[in-house]
């Protein structure tokens, strides 16, 4: 909207005149304005479609928008129960955004955040009992970075390091009571140098070395804290 600011020296006769010129024109662009929205709303809702699909069954399956036959912005998907599947963000037909999936019975089974159809940083999973089951990155849809598991009680399960979507670097697994099982690491997703294997209650049974994912060298056994030679590969 134009402001105008008039002399204080000018005529109070042409200032209302200028005055009421400056109202009328503002109602002409308040009408012209009015037009616009109302046909910029139609070009919209022509534009943008809201879609419903369906089960065979006749249940509702997903509900959201089309913009020239592709999906846009949120959709909800459902179960043929009727509770909801997940919950979708698009942008021109690709996901794009935060996607939250649901168990039937609606406990939150994980969330990703999408950009233009690739995954990309920070997930969460859930165990059925909402619990958290695995956290971690995506880059480009694959797993990056180090990724960690969880049992339904919550206690940790492992820990994986990923490069390109496969094990790389150090990589450690408990069992559910919290007691170190293995630890090792990878290269290009196979086990690579020094390995070892605890029992159930947390003690040290074996060590060992591997090379491409294949046991070499010597391996050894430890039997009451006395370690004896156990294979030779």
């Amino acid at each position: 909207m134009a402001v105008v600011v008039f002399p204080q020296s000018c005529h109070m006769n042409l200032f209302l005149n200028m005055k009421f010129s400056i109202l009328r024109n503002l109602k002409v662009s308040m009408r012209f304005l009015l037009v616009s929205m109302f046909a910029l709303e139609s070009v919209t809702s022509v534009c943008q479609e809201l879609v419903k699909e369906y089960y065979k069954s006749g249940e509702l399956k997903a509900a959201g928008k089309l913009t020239k036959d592709k999906k846009e912005g949120e959709w909800i998907f459902y179960y043929p129960s009727g509770k909801r599947n997940s919950i979708e963000n698009y942008s021109d037909g690709k996901l794009h955004g935060e996607v939250t999936y649901f168990y039937p019975t609606e406990v939150k089974q994980g969330h990703e955040v999408w950009k233009e159809g690739v995954m990309q940083d920070s997930a969460w999973y859930f165990h059925s009992n909402g619990r958290l089951q695995r956290k971690g990155v995506y880059k480009n849809s694959q797993y990056f970075g180090q990724w960690k598991h969880f049992f339904e009680n919550e206690k940790l399960e492992r820990i994986v390091n990923y490069q390109k979507g496969i094990p790389e670097g150090e990589t450690v697994v408990y069992n559910d009571k919290g007691f170190l099982l293995q630890e090792g690491q990878y290269h290009d997703g196979k086990e690579e140098g020094g390995w070892k294997f605890y029992s159930d209650d947390g003690k040290l049974k074996f060590r060992g070395s591997y090379h491409a994912g294949k046991p070499t060298g010597t391996w050894y056994e430890i039997k009451t804290g006395k370690e004896k030679i156990y294979k030779k590969y």
